[in-house]
C-alpha cells in the first residue's frame, strides 16, 4: 500500500487532479502521515467543468488551493461513517453537505451535488472516494490570498485583519474513526472506571473496508467487554465498544462533552439487550419512513442495511429514533447478525474506560 498521491497515480484516472495538486503545492501534504479523506474528482469530472475553467484555476493559485482543499477532510473516513453525517468540515475551512437519504436504495451518499462513484480506496495515510464532479467552495467567503474559507463573513474579516498569513494544510485528526457531532443522548450517567495505565493517543480504528467474520463467543474465563472513551484532536469525545477479545464492534458519534458521551454509553447499555432487529437488506423490504414523533418513545431497534457493494452494516437506534451506535462493514448478513449478538452480549455488562485523562 502507498500514500494517497501514489495510490491516485496508480489508479490512472486522476491525472488532472494530481496536476492541480502539484500546481498548488499541495501534493507533498497529501504524502504526509495524515490521515486524510479525499473526495477525488476523476478526469471525467474535471472535463465536465465549464470551458476554460480548469486552465483559469491553474493560473490562480489561491483559488486553486481553495478548490482542492475543499475536497480534503481530516481523518480516515469510510462511506459507512460518512453516511451517518449531514455535513463535514474540510481543511479549507468550509463544509460540504452529505446526502445519504437514498442509501437504502443501494446508492452511495452524495457530496454537495456530486455522486460518489467509487469508494473506500485505502491508502497508507488515508482514504479516497471518487467523485463525478468537482466541488466548488463559496468563494465569497474565501480569502483571495491563501484560499482559506470560512462559514461567516465575520470570520473572514477577522482572518483578513490578521494580514492574510498563508496557512499550511491543517494537521488532521490522529484517528480514522471520526464521527459527526450529535449531542442528543438519553438519561443515566454511570460511574466511569479509570484505567491504571493509559495510552498516550487513542487507539486507531481497524481497517474499515470489510469486517471479518465475528469471532467465536467469549467464554466465562475471558475478560468482559469494554467501552473506551477517547478524545480527538478537535476536542470532541467519542467511544467504541470492544468485545472481550479486543475486537471493536461498534463506534459512537462524536460528542461535545465527555458527559454526553457517557450518557451515550448508558443509552446503549439500556437499549441493546431489548432492541429488536429489522432487516432492510432484501429487495422486498423497503426502508420505512420515520414514525418517531416528539414526545413518543418507541422500541429501540437494530437496523441491518446493505450498501451498493453488497456489504452489510447495522446501527442501533434508541426509542427516540436517534442513532447511538454504528457498526463497520461485514461480508455477509449473517456476520452482521453475529455483530448484533456481540453488542447484546457485551454492552450491558461492559466496563467503561476513560482514555481521555491524559488529555486533561
Amino acid at each position: 500500500m502507498t500514500d494517497i498521491i501514489n495510490t491516485a497515480l496508480e489508479a490512472g484516472i486522476f491525472k488532472m487532479l494530481i496536476s492541480s495538486l502539484q500546481a498548488a503545492d499541495l501534493a507533498d501534504s497529501l504524502r504526509s502521515s495524515g490521515p486524510f479523506t479525499v473526495f477525488a474528482p476523476d478526469d471525467e469530472a474535471f472535463a465536465r467543468l465549464p470551458k476554460d475553467t480548469y486552465e483559469s484555476l491553474l493560473k490562480d493559485v489561491p483559488k486553486l488551493k481553495a478548490v482542492l482543499m475543499y475536497h480534503v477532510v481530516a481523518g480516515k473516513l469510510t462511506v459507512d461513517e460518512i453516511g451517518q453525517m449531514n455535513t463535514i468540515k474540510t481543511i479549507q475551512g468550509q463544509e460540504v453537505k452529505i446526502d445519504a437519504h437514498k442509501w437504502h436504495l443501494h446508492m452511495n451518499p452524495k457530496i454537495n451535488d456530486a455522486n460518489i462513484t467509487s469508494k473506500d480506496i485505502v491508502a497508507d495515510n488515508g482514504m479516497i472516494h471518487v467523485l463525478n464532479r468537482v466541488l466548488m467552495p463559496n468563494m465569497e467567503l474565501t480569502c483571495p490570498v491563501d484560499g482559506m474559507g470560512f462559514i461567516t463573513m465575520e470570520a473572514l474579516d477577522a482572518h483578513t485583519k490578521m494580514g492574510h498569513t498563508v496557512e499550511k494544510v491543517p494537521e488532521p485528526m490522529p484517528n480514522a474513526d471520526v464521527m459527526p457531532v450529535i449531542e442528543k443522548a438519553p438519561e443515566i450517567t454511570p460511574v466511569v472506571e479509570q484505567p491504571t495505565t493509559v495510552e498516550k493517543s487513542p487507539e486507531p480504528m481497524p481497517s474499515m473496508e470489510v469486517m471479518p467474520e465475528v469471532v467465536a463467543p467469549v467464554t466465562e474465563k475471558q475478560l468482559e467487554g469494554a467501552f473506551e472513551i477517547i478524545c480527538d484532536a478537535g476536542g470532541k469525545f467519542r467511544f467504541h465498544l470492544k468485545a472481550a477479545n479486543g475486537q471493536i464492534i461498534v463506534v459512537s458519534q462524536s460528542y461535545g462533552t465527555k458527559e454526553s458521551a457517557i450518557k451515550g454509553i448508558a443509552s446503549i447499555k439500556k437499549n441493546a439487550l431489548v432492541a429488536k432487529i429489522a432487516d432492510f437488506t432484501t429487495a422486498q423490504v423497503k426502508m420505512p419512513e420515520s414514525t418517531h414523533k416528539a414526545g413518543i418513545v418507541q422500541d429501540p431497534i437494530f437496523e441491518i442495511q446493505c450498501n451498493a457493494t453488497d456489504k452489510y452494516r447495522f446501527h442501533l437506534k434508541a426509542g427516540n429514533g436517534q442513532i447511538i451506535a454504528v457498526s463497520q462493514s461485514y461480508l455477509t448478513r449473517q456476520s452482521a447478525e453475529k455483530g448484533i449478538a456481540s453488542v447484546k452480549k457485551n454492552a450491558p455488562t461492559a466496563k467503561i474506560i476513560d482514555q481521555t485523562v491524559t488529555a486533561a
